[in-house]
């Protein structure tokens, strides 16, 4: 699938058994819930995972609450990794669909308190701040 960021910039997502090539790198998939290739919105989170944190960031995925997974347009949730390097793309019906999840109280609980924590205090498992970002799907 070809994703277009806001710059008009362009990647590719491609899906194939264990693994996704996400911006010219090639990942394991370790989590796949619902189906992110169904999506015509996808955002991505990011971040360089201290190695000796890897595991329980990602057992940390596993027990996720899903309370994204519940919003109108919900497609899909993916984490991949690649040495200490994880992106969590979730898959979004329209960008509307995106734009209410981020607005909602359920991400800002999830994700802004936790990211102004992390920016005022450091992080015990990240080497750097989070980015995310977020693409169209197209063709």
């Amino acid at each position: 699938m070809k994703l277009v960021n806001s710059d008009g910039q362009n990647t590719e997502l491609i899906i194939e058994g264990n693994t996704a090539a996400f911006k010219g790198e090639e990942y394991e998939i370790l989590i796949h819930d619902g189906d992110v290739s169904a999506a015509g919105h996808v955002a991505t989170n990011n971040f360089i995972v201290k190695e000796e944190y890897l595991k329980e960031m990602e057992e940390r995925f596993k027990s996720r609450k899903g309370n994204v997974d519940q919003y109108d347009g919900f497609k899909g949730f993916m984490l991949v990794k690649k040495d200490n390097k994880m992106s969590v793309l979730t898959g979004w019906a329209t960008t509307g669909d995106f734009t209410a999840w981020v607005e909602s109280e359920a991400f800002q609980n999830s994700h802004v308190k936790k990211e102004q924590r992390v920016k005022s205090q450091g992080s015990d498992y990240l080497e750097a701040m989070p980015v995310r970002e977020s693409y169209s799907v197209e063709g």
